[in-house]
């Protein structure tokens, strides 16, 4: 599978689950995410309007989890963004309401995960992730097994960027993405999906 085949079919699965994007200063702040209700409370000598307050706000989701670790300016290109981790051994594409990453490393998927059967010579690999707003996370995909950044190195040019470092965390809209040493975790704030994709493990929530 070459970098243009992996970066289409990304984008594939990224529109089809994500029918408006949403721009990061429209999507919804922690605070309105964490309210489950509201109740109301007058004011002294009753002569103020009734102002709400939350009750019982429900425990955070992954996504709201790594808002405070936000450090990383989002990239300055149309979306959905292509990046590369500093280590080459990741590539992601980042909308406003999804993600989708491929590591180097192929973690077998497990059989619950697999979603369908493959056509042609391909074959159902791991290594490869994708969070939609109204898909949920999935694992794994249809290919040939030539990750695009072996494919780059071969024939292709050299990755243009943008770049992401260890330890950098970045919100495009809806979705919150942190790069950790040899992993990558995204989360959908809206509904709390996401995955977490590394040279050993993966999981899906």
């Amino acid at each position: 599978m070459t970098l243009r085949t992996f970066v289409a079919a990304v984008v594939l699965l990224l529109t089809a689950g994500c029918s408006v994007a949403v721009p990061a200063e429209k999507a919804p702040a922690v605070g309105a995410l964490r309210m489950s209700g509201e109740t109301a409370v007058p004011e002294v000598g009753g002569t103020r309007p009734l102002n709400p307050r939350p009750l019982n706000p429900r425990p955070l989701n992954r996504a709201e989890q790594l808002l405070p670790k936000v450090n990383a300016q989002p990239w300055a290109a149309p979306l959905p963004v292509v990046v590369q981790s500093a280590s080459k051994d990741m590539q992601c594409s980042i909308d406003a309401d999804g993600a989708a990453c491929h590591l180097l490393t192929d973690v077998a998927p497990r059989p619950g995960d697999i979603k369908g059967q493959c056509t042609g010579l391909s074959e159902y690999f791991g290594g490869y992730a994708v969070v939609t707003l109204d898909g949920g996370a999935q694992y794994g995909l249809c290919g040939n097994g030539t990750s695009p950044m072996e494919a780059e190195e071969v024939a292709g040019p050299a990755f243009p960027g943008p770049w992401i470092q260890d330890g950098q965390t970045v919100r495009l809209g809806n979705m919150v993405c942190e790069r950790a040493p040899g992993a990558m975790t995204c989360a959908h704030l809206r509904t709390g999906h996401g995955f977490m994709i590394s040279r050993e493990n993966y999981e899906l929530w």
